[in-house]
């Protein structure tokens, strides 16, 4: 865990942070410089808009494809085509002045794209049946039956049939976890309906071949997962990081550990990744040992597999779980999703390979179709630059809070991520967006959220603050939370993707209006 900053962690570089000025409505630097500044990472804003809608433009091609001779669908092609044309007219009004795309008109232009990948998603897969069936010509009524552009022939949703779900799969592999042709050979990727879908096919999995072993579950882990945990597997027991390091030196037969090495709230010491995967490495048991690591908080920055995938042990299987409506939607919340990733070299064998495709489609865990459709194309450049406007903007957040604490008027605060260089994002340690606040005398996870809101409300118009839970969005979000009972309450934010000199006059309105 990373409680409040060490001395100089406020010392970001070009981006250190006079925070008495800056809060008495003084510029921190030159104003030449500052602007400088805001007119780069809006452009950098603007070229995000232009990939999304590039990917806009590909699903409609795929839509006219589909339906070349029918004059509604030709009709919807036309005017999904105008919309797109005025979208980039747009964009490229912007582009000649970056200052005038603010948050508020970026987020206006997003969220227009936001809706046509939806729409787009939709009508593409709108036709396909969810029972399988094939064209085998033209009588018995077969075409009819199939619809007028079946996209996807002899599937059923639920048994992993899907081409289009499988294609993307392929590609987030390789997008987000690095996983090449190589690697593929010892790995399996599936997209699920959620990232709790995710881990109930993990622990399945683990049932299956380990039953009669002890399942260790990291100690302050998210509530659900902790409680999925015990309900499949119930030899489940919770321990600290020190105490799984224990278990794994002595090595006794093992069969599963579930760890995450980011902080939920209550804050408890994360594990230790590097120094837990070296332990395993070196472990030796005849009976399988499978090894969840929940990477929703490290997301990329964490790249598990192509760093330790080589040095397992043959006993040992990689599994990486991963909540996909976080960090991996480029801020759209368009579809429900989570990713599941196995390696190892017992997913070499395909009998084993089977059980887990099997196990998918018994739990019905496979994403739909409509999903993957309706989702941008894996991006990892694309998610990278993205990602590393939020790490900037969670590092400023913490010199924020830092100066917040010196002053009083917070009693601590936490991130999610602890500083680490196992967790880099463009050679800078990633922190994750979110971080949890203790206020002074407030105890009640109510008060907190009456405070949020009460905040939010008096927002001044076009500022973005969100009062709702969930992270890696491009708006400033904030939610209370608590312990067991409501106890330990706090405050958590999830910074967005603000060009700096607006993340700089949101902190700033906090400063006055909520850490009264």
């Amino acid at each position: 865990m990373e409680r409040r900053a060490s001395a100089g962690m406020a010392d970001f570089g070009t981006e250190r942070i006079d925070w008495k000025s800056w809060l008495g409505e003084r510029l921190p630097a030159p104003p030449e410089d500052w602007l400088a500044c805001e007119r780069a990472e809006r452009l950098q804003d603007l070229e995000e808009l232009a990939w999304l809608i590039d990917s806009a433009r590909d699903k409609l091609t795929l839509f006219a494809r589909m339906y070349p001779e029918r004059r509604f669908e030709q009709g919807l092609r036309d005017v999904f085509g105008q919309e797109l044309e005025a979208l980039e007219a747009r964009r490229r009004q912007y582009e000649r002045d970056p200052l005038a795309c603010d948050l508020d008109a970026y987020l206006a232009m997003k969220y227009e794209l936001r809706l046509l990948h939806k729409q787009l998603g939709a009508v593409v897969e709108g036709s396909d049946w969810q029972s399988p069936g094939k064209r085998l010509g033209h009588n018995g009524g077969q075409s009819a039956e199939l619809g007028f552009a079946q996209s996807e022939e002899n599937t059923y949703e639920r048994s992993y049939g899907s081409d289009a779900v499988k294609s993307y799969e392929a590609r987030a592999l390789y997008a987000w976890y690095g996983i090449d042709d190589a690697l593929g050979r010892q790995s399996l990727g599936f997209m699920t309906t959620s990232g709790m879908k995710a881990l109930e096919l993990a622990l399945f999995a683990c049932k299956g071949a380990t039953d009669d072993l002890p399942f260790y579950c990291q100690e302050g882990l998210y509530g659900e997962g902790a409680e999925l945990a015990k309900l499949i597997l119930p030899q489940t027991e919770e321990l600290g990081p020190e105490a799984l390091y224990a278990r794994l030196k002595q090595e006794q037969p093992i069969g599963g550990l579930l760890v995450d090495p980011g902080c939920s709230w209550p804050v408890r010491p994360a594990v230790e990744l590097d120094r837990l995967m070296q332990l395993i490495c070196a472990h030796h048991q005849s009976e399988p040992l499978y090894v969840i690591v929940d990477r929703t908080f490290t997301s990329i920055a964490n790249p598990i597999f192509t760093r330790y995938v080589d040095r397992l042990p043959p006993h040992v299987t990689l599994i990486c779980i991963e909540s996909a409506i976080k960090y991996l939607q480029y801020g759209l919340d368009l579809a429900n999703a989570g990713f599941l990733t196995a390696a190892g070299a017992r997913m070499r064998d395909e009998e084993e390979r089977q059980r887990w495709i099997d196990l998918l489609a018994l739990l019905d865990a496979g994403v739909a179709p409509l999903a993957v459709r309706q989702l941008p194309d894996p991006d990892e450049a694309r998610l990278t630059t993205r990602l590393a406007r939020i790490n900037r903007n969670a590092r400023l957040l913490v010199s924020f809070l830092e100066h917040q604490r010196l002053a009083g008027r917070i009693s601590d605060y936490w991130t999610t991520v602890p500083r680490s260089a196992d967790y880099l994002l463009k050679g800078e340690p990633w922190h994750g967006a979110v971080a949890y606040i203790r206020l002074p005398d407030v105890a009640c996870e109510d008060e907190v959220q009456r405070r949020i809101d009460a905040f939010v409300r008096r927002a001044p118009e076009g500022s973005h603050f969100v009062s709702g839970g969930s992270f890696g969005f491009d708006t400033f979000r904030m939610n209370a939370v608590s312990g067991e009972q409501g106890a330990e309450a706090a405050l958590r934010i999830s910074v967005g993707r603000e060009p700096m000199l607006q993340l700089l006059t949101k902190l700033r309105h906090i400063d006055r209006e909520l850490l009264q």
